[in-house]
């Protein structure tokens, strides 16, 4: 390819590059442009047929891949790589894994978010990935919601503020920057609000009460310069958030003068066919998404079909198509990816990821997050001890050495230690065992490793929480997507409750000394994020 186009010139200014590239692509180029697809089944389709404009859950032998099939398309136009870094590099083994945005906002400390942020950024440029699908907006209202922990909590002024922070941290000083990647607002708007907490469903939320509460904080990233949003799932009035266009073009394009691009989540144009059932096919869905102002569409494959198939009988207009790909192009292009297409660095990804610095910064963050929210006389163990010169606890003066019982099904929970969007929570089949245990510290190692020489620690797991099994409504969803695995909660266990009580009465509290509950503490975690359901399968 000639070097002399005008697209692959980078003294050009961006528009002018765009509009070059932009004449010269064929229809099916450019739905391509607009394809998210997922990699997980491989990528030489999606690339090579599909013509896809970005993939996600790409494993690192598949990013390398999919770059390789790229350089030999026709206009070999880079690829936007995609992934959940939700907090931390979170599907790249050995990473570092920073707090969840629950426990961030536990700090009330923007700039220390920012610096998560950031330092996750550097790990993410590192192995090829250009684009996260964070921060979380949502706003906790319903604890019955099963993305809690996935968000700044319950305060828009406090989302906005930490939610900007983040966003700052991504994007650095700029997307030319090498180590910047593309923050996400996600789930624009209300998808928090679902009734009964139901993933998905319909969210009762007057106009008012949106730009009360779930408003402010998207307005807040759009005009401080988020470069990308993510569509709820859910429907408001009736209407999917996917074609909303009060919400879309009224308000966020609108009122807010949002250039940004806007991605839908997982399979949302599909979902308006065979679940929300306002389309009668997949042609009538993907021209209602395209006129609604949607650029990337999230694996919905047969999207590229009913794109071109609405074109073809004159529903929709190429030019709407052409408005979408210019947004996803100029992106590609500000990231400078036609000079530098930012593939995996494996001697970047050996300075950077888990590096010192950023592992201090994790222990940081996360003493930071922690909260004590009462004290019933269990802390400070009773008899005390002191951090001793090597850093391990020693006994106060003429303490008698202590039984210590950790109880609960999480301490010794390696995964679930990591918290959601991680290792083996189930969207990253090329790490099917999680991140690494030996990098790793769970509750129970803490334990074990801090107290005082002498002192014994126990544990009992006392229950189990849950597992998963097969949907009880089938093996596909009704447009052939598969199905998750779904939650089916653990029986309670006789046996396990015995042990936990003959571990706490064997560690009585000491002499003279304690009160409250002596000498056991009780240790509760969410739910194991390896066996947890989550609507959807591919919800991000």
């Amino acid at each position: 390819m000639s070097p002399s186009l005008p697209y692959l010139d980078p003294t050009l200014p961006v528009a002018e590059r765009v509009d070059d590239l932009l004449g010269r692509m064929t229809l099916a180029e450019k739905t391509g442009q607009m394809l998210q697809l997922n990699a997980k089944d491989g990528v030489r389709h999606a690339i090579e047929d599909l013509h896809a404009g970005s993939i996600l859950h790409a494993s690192p032998e598949r990013v390398v891949e999919a770059a390789a099939l790229t350089e030999r398309t026709r206009l070999r136009i880079p690829l936007l790589v995609a992934e959940d870094c939700i907090h931390g590099h979170s599907f790249w083994e050995g990473a570092t894994i920073y707090p969840t945005q629950l426990g961030l906002a536990a700090t009330w400390d923007p700039e220390l978010v920012r610096r998560v942020a950031r330092a996750t950024a550097v790990e993410v440029a590192a192995t090829g990935v250009h684009w996260t699908f964070s921060p979380v907006l949502c706003i906790t209202r319903d604890l019955r919601w099963g993305r809690v922990s996935e968000t700044f909590g319950e305060d828009p002024f406090l989302i906005g503020e930490l939610a900007s922070a983040m966003v700052r941290g991504y994007q650095g000083d700029g997307l030319g920057d090498p180590t910047a990647v593309l923050a996400c607002a996600k789930h624009f708007a209300g998808y928090s609000e679902t009734q009964g907490g139901r993933d998905a469903s319909e969210a009762d939320i007057s106009r008012r009460k949106l730009r009360s509460w779930f408003l402010p904080p998207f307005e807040r990233v759009a005009r401080e310069g988020c470069r990308t949003f993510m569509l709820g799932y859910q429907s408001m009035d009736g209407v999917p958030i996917t074609v909303n266009d009060w919400l879309l073009n009224e308000v966020l394009r609108g009122e807010w003068g949002y250039t940004g691009t806007l991605v839908t989540d997982w399979d949302n144009v599909g979902r308006m066919v065979w679940e929300q059932r306002i389309y009668a096919d997949d042609t009538q869905a993907a021209a209602a998404a395209v006129r609604a102002g949607n650029d990337m569409v999230m694996t919905t494959p047969q999207f590229f079909e009913g794109a071109q198939n609405a074109v073809a009988e004159g529903t929709l207009d190429e030019t709407e198509i052409d408005a979408a790909v210019r947004r996803v192009l100029t992106l590609k292009f500000e990231l400078g990816l036609f000079e530098n297409p930012r593939h995996p660095d494996t001697a970047r990804q050996a300075e950077v990821i888990g590096s010192a610095g950023h592992a201090a910064l994790n222990l940081e963050a996360a003493r930071r997050s922690l909260v004590l929210l009462t004290n019933d006389g269990t802390l400070p163990l009773a008899g005390g001890f002191v951090a001793g010169e090597d850093g391990r606890a020693v006994a106060g003066a003429g303490a008698a050495p202590r039984t210590v019982a950790v109880i609960g099904p999480n301490a010794d929970d390696a995964q679930t230690q990591l918290g959601d969007w991680a290792g083996s929570s189930g969207q990253a089949d090329w790490l099917p065992d999680g991140h690494p245990r030996a990098m790793i510290r769970t509750v129970l190692d803490g334990f074990r490793a801090h107290v005082p020489a002498g002192w014994d620690v126990t544990y009992a797991r006392g229950a189990e929480i849950l597992s998963v099994g097969p949907d009880p409504e089938g093996e596909f969803f009704p447009d052939g997507q598969p199905r998750p695995d779904v939650v089916v909660p653990a029986e309670p266990s006789g046996a396990l409750i015995a042990e936990a009580v003959a571990a706490a009465e064997a560690a009585p509290p000491p002499l003279g000394g304690g009160g409250g509950r002596g000498g056991f503490l009780k240790h509760r975690a969410p739910p194991n994020p390896k066996k947890k359901g989550v609507g959807g399968g591919g919800c991000v």
